[in-house]
């Protein structure tokens, strides 16, 4: 037996690695130029395999600049960017408002380790003034969403004295040790053995209306709620009044997953069972808000406050930031030196964080953003009434996820099509995020400022790549 265990957990590691000869042969049979492949040869030989790099695409462009949404190799060949820094470009590459910030910053200061400053003052009013949350509010910041997600977890635990966490199967929040147990990925945990992440979580299912029957989409939260209701389950004693629940932590839609949108009543049935069983409740914004869904927050969407947010990656414009924004209490509770960290609130990303909270909060933007994503849904909704492997449309705002299927009746996940979809869309020009369940989804991350030009050649390459994935794998 103990060897059965053993051959197991090498066969297993075996699949899980990849060795420098297979990267060299991905990289020679990749549609890059020579300059391209030279660079990812080096990369091959100097950097880690456990980057993500190897493992969103079969090989990574090696990108040279950037302007707008249009990326540049090494080789000077053209991407149109439907990625934007998965989330952290929302206002496209090279911003020349934000670059200019950032220059006139570095001339006067650019860092006063975990202290404050003038602009960190100025983002920390900002963000509590514009958190929706009623009532006064405050800020502590991060360098990372998970640095982020980490503060507001050892927050929520400290406030209410309860240890555990409660999240959804399929929310990503990061992939520290502090916050590997949060996100639900079956891939990622093996490389964190023989010393396992936070094992102080909880798990519900999370509701997707195309995989479930219609109207019954809320039923694995309902189900849930029943065993919290009840005296067996470890998070609660129903029975008996107990919690030992500090906070549920969710994504208000499901971000790395494949761009899943839940019904609005998913945050609202959370916030009830979070006040009913007296848990906090922290929605995970780092990819959703900041004007994404056309709303600042995409809680909003379902018309409930939170006790809690974080954000980060778009908020620094293009430098690492994360904040917390939650309410007084909970912020109060501890004492000074509570978290340090030497890059969190750095001068020159508070400055560029300045400007895109600016933009994003204006009325004017998030109607634009809503404008274009209504324009973007259009066409892909065009695509659909065309091509029959594309089932599904998630969308609100610019935040966008598609879902391929082999057929629409048993909605089988084209999961082979959606590999050579994406290695044919890098082919022709395009970049975005291959996800899913069942790695049959498409997650489209544009700057959020993305022109309807932009968008018509997007459209234009998914109609002529689908078509070619339909012919070759006999989709009809």
């Amino acid at each position: 037996m103990i060897k059965g265990f053993r051959e197991r957990l090498i066969a297993q590691r075996e699949k899980l690695k990849v060795t420098e000869k297979e990267l060299l042969e991905r990289i020679e049979s990749s549609p890059f130029g020579d300059k391209s492949k030279a660079l990812a040869r080096k990369w091959a030989q100097y950097e880690s395999f456990g980057g993500v790099g190897w493992g969103i695409f079969d090989v990574t462009p090696i990108i040279e600049r950037a302007q707008g949404a249009y990326l540049y190799d090494a080789d000077g060949k053209k991407y149109l960017d439907l990625l934007a820094g998965f989330a952290v470009n929302a206002l496209g590459e090279c911003n020349k408002e934000i670059t200019k910030i950032i220059q006139e910053q570095a001339s006067k200061l650019t860092h006063f380790f975990d202290f404050p400053h003038v602009e960190r003052i100025k983002l920390a009013e900002k963000l509590s003034k514009h958190s929706k949350i009623t009532g006064k509010t405050r800020v502590m910041f991060g360098v990372t969403g998970s640095d982020g997600i980490e503060l507001a977890v050892r927050a929520a635990r400290y406030f209410t004295g309860n240890p555990y966490i409660l999240t959804a199967y399929g929310d990503y929040h990061g992939v520290t040790y502090g916050t590997m147990g949060l996100t639900g990925k079956g891939n990622m945990q093996p490389f964190f053995y023989p010393v396992l992440p936070d094992k102080a979580i909880g798990y519900f299912q999370f509701p997707h209306e195309y995989r479930n029957e219609p109207g019954h989409a809320m039923d694995c939260i309902k189900d849930f709620e029943k065993l919290l209701d009840s005296k067996e389950s470890p998070y609660t004693d129903g029975v008996n009044g107990i919690c030992n629940v500090a906070a549920i932590l969710v994504s208000p839609f499901q971000s790395s997953a494949g761009y899943y949108i839940p019904p609005a009543e998913y945050l609202q049935e959370l916030r009830r069972m979070a006040d009913k069983f007296g848990m906090l409740l922290i929605v995970d914004e780092i990819q959703t808000g900041l004007g994404r869904s056309g709303k600042l927050w995409a809680f909003e969407h379902s018309g409930i406050e939170p006790d809690m947010i974080v954000t980060s990656k778009a908020l620094g414009g293009g430098l690492p930031i994360s904040a917390v924004i939650a309410r007084d209490e909970i912020l109060t509770e501890w004492g000074p030196g509570a978290h340090v960290s030497t890059q969190a609130g750095n001068v020159l990303a508070c400055a560029a964080g300045n400007y895109v909270l600016d933009v994003v909060t204006g009325d004017e933007f998030l109607k634009k953003v809503k404008e274009i994503g209504s324009y973007f849904v259009e066409g892909l909704k065009g695509l659909q009434k065309k091509h029959t492997i594309l089932g599904w449309i998630d969308n609100k705002g610019i935040y966008t996820g598609l879902e391929l299927v082999r057929d629409r009746k048993t909605k089988e996940p084209a999961s082979k099509e959606a590999t050579y979809i994406r290695d044919r869309c890098v082919a022709e020009g395009l970049l975005y995020e291959k996800g899913g369940y069942y790695h049959n989804r498409m997650q489209l991350i544009p700057p959020l400022n993305i022109t309807r030009d932009e968008i018509d050649r997007v459209i234009e390459i998914f109609d002529r790549v689908f078509g070619e994935a339909e012919k070759k794998f006999g989709i009809e």
